[in-house]
């Protein structure tokens, strides 16, 4: 019987990834179109906007509250995540929005031949205006979006779960589908900007945070099974819930 319940809960997972890879797999051809036009062309490109730089990481660097308030352990692992992720906020709103070197450096090196076949997919699906400036998002610029999106919705679900509870272990809302929540969230987070804005900052960062962030998974479960009182039931959560998804 825990044989056939094990199964049955790892099998819609395991077909849900394999969904994925699917897609993603499919998807890759456009997305590299993606990645070479962004590359190659300078044109377009908002640069010297430092209130919007400043405003981004105000608004962003909220989602680093329930980071930074520990609320769910008592461990003081924070102000390492706190660093690494504000030091990729900076950066990457520095070069969004004040110096785009990336494109800089890379409209040289990807030539005009390479980029002929990567303009169809490239026109606006969603023009608007913010604080006097044209935005405009292709489709994967808006696929970027919606997995920021996604990500930020995670985070906020999360800091609603534990702010609603003194426990010591929460265990219910999203926490009871994913033991770290937070970190799923931004990863999404760093993954969707990964997706809108495909530069080296972004190619270079996003696996090493993501890397840091599964990193701190385990040392903060490792300090909660030394602290916690209720080791059992720690125990029996780790087991029943999976770490991310």
């Amino acid at each position: 019987m825990q044989v056939d319940r094990a199964r049955a809960h790892i099998t819609p997972r395991i077909a849900a990834f394999l969904l994925l890879g699917l897609v993603a797999l499919v998807s890759l051809p456009s997305f590299l179109d993606h990645v070479y036009y962004f590359m190659s062309h300078q044109a377009n490109v908002i640069q010297g906007r430092w209130d919007l730089a400043l405003l981004n990481i105000g608004v962003f660097g909220l989602f680093a509250i329930p980071l930074a308030l520990g609320w769910r352990w008592r461990v003081n692992w924070q102000s390492a995540s706190l660093g690494v992720y504000g030091a990729f906020l900076v950066s990457l709103f520095v070069e969004m929005y004040g110096v785009p070197l990336s494109i800089y450096l890379t409209s040289a090196a990807v030539s005009e031949s390479t980029t002929t076949s990567a303009t169809a997919g490239q026109d606006p699906i969603i023009t608007f205006e913010f604080l006097g400036q044209a935005m405009a998002l292709t489709f994967w610029k808006t696929v970027g979006a919606a997995i920021i999106i996604l990500g930020a919705v995670i985070i906020a679900w999360g800091w609603v779960t534990l702010y609603r509870t003194d426990e010591e272990l929460v265990t219910s809302g999203i926490y009871a589908y994913s033991r770290h929540p937070q970190y799923l969230g931004f990863n999404l987070f760093l993954f969707g900007w990964f997706v809108h804005w495909p530069s080296l900052l972004t190619l270079a960062m996003f696996p090493i945070l993501a890397y840091f962030y599964y990193r701190l998974s385990i040392v903060e479960e490792q300090e909660v099974m030394e602290s916690i009182e209720n080791k059992e039931g720690y125990e029996q959560y780790i087991r029943e819930t999976p770490r991310f998804i």
